[in-house]
């Protein structure tokens, strides 16, 4: 278990322990004594201060599994763009037809889209499963515009597109909300 889950935990622990003791004493008190009202203020405070820690703690525990999953998904949006530009560069100086620029400059700018993706916190594991689609896609990408498979995988590549495409531009909406 990591260091601040394990401090989240026993946050929390504390908090049910507080929260029980607040109970007991106001047990002991009658309704009628002069510290009951404060008592049952107190244990309601701690009650809902316990509720509000409840309800942000698979946030707070899932928050370092997100940083991480936000390093990964800028990084790899940023290295296929890197990797569309060498692409670009490489099918220029190999001599191929300039054709294949069709292909190449709408993967780029798409990479280049994608750097404003937010990864939130309840959805980090599918945006990062879209880069992994991301990187399978660019590697189709690279071997088709180098010639290595057909260029009839180019089908291939602009269902690609969409699939990634359309799975970003929802986590891009989901961060503006």
């Amino acid at each position: 278990m990591a260091e601040g889950e394990r401090q989240l935990r026993e946050q929390h622990q504390a908090m049910i322990r507080d929260l029980g003791d607040r109970h007991t004493r106001i047990k002991q008190c009658g309704p009628d004594d002069a510290v009951f009202d404060e008592q049952y203020d107190q244990l309601v405070a701690c009650a809902e201060r316990l509720l509000e820690f409840e309800r942000m703690l698979p946030a707070r525990l899932a928050q370092p599994k997100r940083e991480r999953a936000d390093r990964v998904v800028k990084w790899s949006w940023r290295g296929q763009t890197v990797v569309a530009v060498a692409l670009i560069a490489a099918v220029l100086a190999l001599g191929h037809t300039a054709w294949w620029l069709v292909l190449l400059i709408p993967h780029l700018l798409g990479t280049l889209m994608g750097w404003s993706v937010t990864v939130t916190a309840e959805r980090y594991r599918e945006q990062r499963a879209i880069v992994i689609g991301l990187h399978v896609l660019c590697l189709l990408v690279v071997l088709v515009a180098l010639e290595v498979v057909s260029a009839w995988w180019i089908v291939a590549v602009l269902v690609g597109w969409v699939a990634v495409g359309a799975a970003s531009e929802g986590s891009s909406q989901q961060g503006a909300k």
